[in-house]
């Protein structure tokens, strides 16, 4: 892997600081492109960054000894890196053991020409019929640019942008009432001083999709020489029917093929899209090296072996997800989650409504009293395109638990119960 930034000094020194009381990494003769630090539960040196990298790459270096009484552990070594085959000359004690994970996915665009010829041997005609739509109605009904953020940007536009990201993803992960733990406020500040680092190195970049001067899309991306690692990416649940998600695929696919990458990486997790959209499935391995003349080591080794099968074994079973939503509701996310306590009663589509009528108010989504009706509004507006200043919302006077959504031609009754 050609200039991974997963193991240049800025990603290391950085994770370090916050994370190893920016004590110094070690290095090792015999294996050269990572560093380690030592755990102190079970003294097992781990990869720099340990689980926040999508992908490690190494070399080893056999005529080196420097292994020997020692165990090392490396996370996240993906299939298509192509590290050299473990070939230690007769009579080493160094030893592998590699452990499946997770699947990773990704797109390989080396051989096709555009975008569009990728997404043609991907997707039938009705799909993509789908996507221009779902893209032609978005940039109809709002006021939609795309950027694409790969250089050094000034710091106050940047902590903007990232407190926006911070908000996408806490109002994401409230709707789906799970724990997120890139949230977490020593995580976060983490990927904030990386991020606005590694932008300035062109190592990592930032694509957002605006209505007017409003993030409703982010996706945050790593950068090696010809792959992009999309690594984070939220959109505003409100807008769910725009398929803002396949637009920003879209967008860092035009973005990769305009620049000559030839991967875009999915990573690692399972998800639909990811199936539908990759045309390379792969091993994420975890990479146990060791010491088979120390017993120390070899017990180690054994040690971290059975504890990662018993971690893949309670993943397959789901047990992360359970545990997600019981953190959430722990930390008391089921408050923030809580939009709205009325469920929708029913729905009515309306011939005429005349937005004079004194029977009804018109009234703001701005506040968080009434915020949870702009789902509503959104998605009356991509079943009836058009610029979304011409939409209003009305609330009966006598009844706060009806509203209606009315466009220049089309309305629609909403009764909660």
């Amino acid at each position: 892997m050609n200039q991974n930034p997963f193991t240049s000094s800025t990603f290391e020194s950085i994770w370090s600081k916050h994370f190893n009381e920016d004590k110094d990494l070690e290095s090792f003769e015999f294996i050269n492109g990572v560093k380690f630090v030592k755990n102190s539960k079970d003294g097992i040196y781990i990869n720099a960054a340990r689980n926040l990298t999508k992908g490690i790459s190494y070399e080893l270096d056999y005529s080196k000894s420097d292994y020997k009484g020692k165990t090392f552990l490396l996370y996240d070594v993906p299939q298509y890196f192509n590290i050299a085959e473990f070939n230690p000359p007769s009579g080493s004690s160094l030893k592998l053991k590699k452990l499946f994970q997770y699947q990773g996915f990704l797109m390989d665009i080396s051989g096709f020409d555009n975008q569009d010829d990728y997404i043609n041997a991907q997707f039938s005609s009705k799909n993509r019929r789908e996507f221009r739509s779902n893209m032609r109605r978005l940039e109809q009904c709002f006021n939609i640019r795309y950027e694409f953020i790969h250089d050094g940007i000034a710091s106050k536009d940047f902590d903007l942008l990232f407190e926006q990201f911070h908000n996408l993803l806490s109002k994401r992960f409230a709707g789906k009432q799970t724990n997120y733990h890139h949230l977490s406020p020593k995580k976060w500040n983490y990927y904030k001083e990386l991020v606005f680092n590694m932008l300035e190195e062109k190592k990592s970049s930032l694509l957002v999709i605006y209505n007017d001067e409003t993030p409703i899309g982010i996706t945050l991306n790593f950068h090696a020489e010809d792959v992009l690692f999309e690594t984070i990416t939220v959109f505003d649940p409100d807008y769910y029917k725009f398929s803002i998600g396949k637009t920003s695929i879209i967008k860092l696919l035009e973005w990769c093929f305009e620049n000559n990458y030839r991967i875009s990486d999915f990573s690692k997790g399972d998800f639909e899209y990811k199936h539908k959209w990759s045309n390379v499935a792969y091993d994420f391995d975890y990479h146990l090296i060791y010491d088979s003349k120390s017993l120390s080591s070899i017990l180690k080794a054994k040690y971290a072996e059975v504890y990662f099968k018993l971690k893949l074994y309670l993943r397959r079973k789901k047990v992360n997800e359970l545990y997600r939503k019981y953190k959430f509701m722990l930390t008391g996310g089921s408050e923030a989650s809580n939009i709205s306590a009325n469920q929708v009663l029913k729905f009515e589509k309306i011939e005429a409504f005349d937005q004079s009528s004194s029977d009804y108010v018109k009234i703001s989504c701005e506040d968080d009293a009434t915020s949870h009706l702009l789902q509503f509004m959104y998605t009356f507006a991509f079943a009836n395109p058009e610029p979304i200043d011409n939409i209003k919302i009305y609330r009966a006077v006598t009844d706060e638990k009806q509203y209606v959504i009315s466009g220049s031609k089309k309305a629609q009754k909403i009764t909660f119960a």
